[in-house]
């Protein structure tokens, strides 16, 4: 009987201790990652040489995963900021276009396409600032600006709260496109 009575009252405990989130669940620094698929696409049109209104295309798609990492500090009272956050897998468009090789022979017809390959631009450090806020079921949503780039928006769930009601672990979504999540990561507090 004891044994049941100790059951119940840690259910009843583990259901209403964090029944209601707040801000004030997540503060602090938490390492993260994200990553989303992209359509990336190269091409490049040749004109013959003898007669430049004869031309030749080619190229090529891919769909790689580009993403960020990095550190995130949350204020506990809906602000961020992000330090060392670092982009990686970009395409660097002109020389992936560059890389589409095509010849023709002297009556100006295609002897060979070598439709060329991806190009990623190297990794690159920025900082954003923002905002965030967590609904009492422990979702939300973090708005992000960089300098000179989109603002970038995604929806998280919190886990892993502790008995003092900050939550070591942020699962991160981006916005949902078409009704679909394409991007997911994960946030660690530190």
């Amino acid at each position: 009987m004891k044994q049941i009575a100790l059951i119940i009252s840690t259910l009843v405990i583990s259901s209403t201790a964090f029944a209601q989130y707040s801000n004030a669940n997540l503060n602090g620094t938490y390492s993260f990652q994200f990553a989303n698929p992209s359509n990336d696409s190269w091409s490049k049109t040749v004109p013959c040489p003898t007669n430049s209104s004869i031309t030749a295309t080619g190229g090529g798609s891919t769909t790689p995963m580009s993403g960020v990492y990095g550190v995130i500090t949350f204020d506990g009272n809906g602000n961020v900021t992000a330090v060392s956050v670092t982009q990686f897998g970009k395409i660097n468009q002109n020389a992936s276009n560059n890389t589409v090789k095509i010849t023709f022979n002297s009556s100006c017809q295609v002897t060979s396409i070598n439709n060329g390959q991806i190009i990623y631009e190297a990794p690159s450090m920025q900082t954003a600032t923002g905002t965030y806020s967590v609904q009492s079921g422990g979702t939300g949503t973090i708005s992000l600006t960089q300098t000179g780039k989109n603002p970038v928006s995604l929806t998280f769930q919190l886990a892993g709260t502790d008995s003092a009601g900050l939550s070591s672990t942020v699962l991160l979504t981006s916005t949902p496109v078409n009704g679909k999540n394409i991007g997911t990561g994960i946030g660690v507090h530190q």
